[in-house]
């Protein structure tokens, strides 16, 4: 059966989602579309309402927004706040969060080492599921929080709270190179505010529209990851749901259809 799917954001020409998750159906064997379309923030109500689309994936500046709207949220939406997966279904608009996922998975040989103090870049939706992934994979973590503006970190200190998490909040001009990870959701070009320094640690780069060449130029190229593979899978974990499935169940020749996204990219 023929089912239609969409990223929604703003801005959209750069998302690569359509290019891996069309990799995804024709390795499932889906006769599914999935584009891209520019919704700018307060306006996704309206598009719900009308849509007739199965789904969508949710991208900046809509997530808080997708969580807001949805009727049925999963456990970690209603913890975040953020949803990046809105299915249509009998309960209405259900909203889920899969960059948690994503982000686990991006870092499971990373999060094999020893992990003790984390930078995190930015205070927005991915800078929480950032917290919330590191924080159950890794308890008793200490979680540097570095932003343009230290009020836009309350929320991220909150939900701390609710993890039981150790935090502090520094300006971007204090990022230093002691953290044994840093995971840089900041916009493209506002890492350009940090002073540069040789790093030791590991960093995970979610920012994928661009390079951010001197902040990834200063890690060892063997400790650097893409954030183009947390999109790998936290896409995959939306194919599940599109699919009918939970979460946590493997999809039909599971390991070939994140083969053909890796490979799309």
């Amino acid at each position: 059966m023929t089912k239609a799917f969409k990223v929604l954001g703003d801005p959209i020409s750069h998302s690569l989602s359509p290019t891996i998750h069309a990799a995804a159906y024709q390795a499932l064997g889906l006769d599914w579309t999935y584009s891209a379309e520019r919704v700018s923030q307060g306006s996704l109500e309206e598009v719900l309402l009308k849509t007739n689309s199965a789904g969508f994936s949710i991208t900046m500046p809509l997530k808080y927004e997708a969580a807001t709207l949805a009727d049925v949220r999963d456990p970690l939406v209603s913890l975040t706040g953020v949803a990046n997966t809105l299915i249509k279904d009998d309960n209405g608009w259900s909203a889920y969060n899969t960059d948690i996922f994503g982000i686990t998975k991006a870092l499971q040989e990373v999060l094999k080492s020893k992990i003790e103090v984390v930078a995190i870049l930015g205070a927005g939706a991915t800078a929480k599921s950032a917290l919330v992934a590191i924080a159950k994979a890794k308890p008793n973590t200490l979680f540097d929080i570095y932003v343009r503006d230290e009020k836009r970190a309350n929320d991220l200190i909150e939900l701390a709270g609710e993890l039981d998490a150790f935090t502090a909040v520094h300006s971007l001009g204090e990022f230093s190179n002691f953290q044994h990870l840093t995971i840089n959701t900041l916009p493209l070009g506002a890492s350009d505010q940090l002073p540069i320094q040789t790093q030791a640690g590991y960093l995970l780069n979610a920012n994928y529209a661009g390079d951010d060449n001197s902040l990834v130029s200063s890690f060892s190229k063997d400790r650097a990851t893409s954030g183009q593979t947390m999109l790998v899978w936290q896409a995959l974990q939306q194919i599940r749901l599109f699919s009918g499935l939970n979460l946590d169940q493997s999809l039909p020749k599971e390991r070939q259809v994140v083969e053909a996204m890796f490979a799309a990219l």
